[in-house]
Formats: structure tokens, C-alpha cells, sequence
């Protein structure tokens, strides 16, 4: 049986990004990012709806997303589907919520795009 988990979304921050580390010192950091869809109704009339998606990016990504990225900031994520499952206060209570696991997080704003460029010819 052959499966493929695999998301591209593009849309806008819609808080800055803070960055923590893990008990075991990596470094995470989490994406609130809006997906705006423009449409028109059957009778002409144009609507919008919002969809709103986490991401989880860990490592050097977390770290140059916490470090360049504001709130309304425009990114490009891949990645791929992940659920998240844990319990409330009884065990019973059980919670789960899907979202992003980043493989690649592109800044596609020009202010962040030269910041980057800076970063990386002052790293070299």
C-alpha cells in the first residue's frame, strides 16, 4: 500500500515566532500561519475565508525563523502532516490536534529575503 504525506502552504504569520528548546537542548520553535482563499459565490458575489494552519519547525530552521521572521510575515512551508495526541487533567480526556511538521521554511518578504543574504554572507 503506498502512502505520501506531503504539505505546501504559502500564507502569513499571524504572530512572531518564539523561539525554546527542548529537555534535551534542540531547539523549536511553532508557525501560526493564515491561508487567505478568495472565491466567488454562485451568485457572482466574491468571498473570503480564512484557514488557519500550525507548524512545528525544530533545529537551525527554528532558530533563523525565531531570529527573522514578524508577525504578517509571508513564508513558504513543506513539510508534512503530523498528529499530535496527549491527555488532559484525567486520562480519559484524551486531545489531539494536526498540524505541520516543517521540512523547509522559505521567507518570501524582500526586508526578510536581505536580512537572510546578510546572515549568510556574514556566516561564509
Amino acid at each position: 500500500m503506498m502512502a505520501l504525506n506531503k504539505v505546501f502552504i504559502a500564507g502569513r504569520l499571524t504572530r512572531k515566532p518564539e523561539l525554546r528548546k527542548t529537555p534535551g537542548g534542540v531547539h523549536v520553535t511553532d508557525l501560526f500561519i493564515a491561508l487567505n482563499r478568495e472565491f466567488q459565490t454562485q451568485s457572482g458575489e466574491k468571498q473570503q475565508e480564512v484557514c488557519f494552519v500550525d507548524v512545528v519547525v525544530w533545529g537551525k530552521q527554528a532558530e533563523a525563523c525565531a531570529e527573522h521572521l514578524n508577525c504578517s510575515s509571508l513564508v513558504f512551508v513543506e513539510g508534512r502532516l503530523q498528529l499530535d495526541v496527549w491527555y488532559g487533567k484525567e486520562e480519559r480526556d484524551k486531545r489531539c490536534k494536526l498540524r505541520v511538521a516543517a521540512e523547509r521554511v522559505q521567507f518570501l518578504d524582500p526586508k526578510e529575503l536581505s536580512k537572510l543574504e546578510e546572515y549568510a554572507n556574514c556566516a561564509g
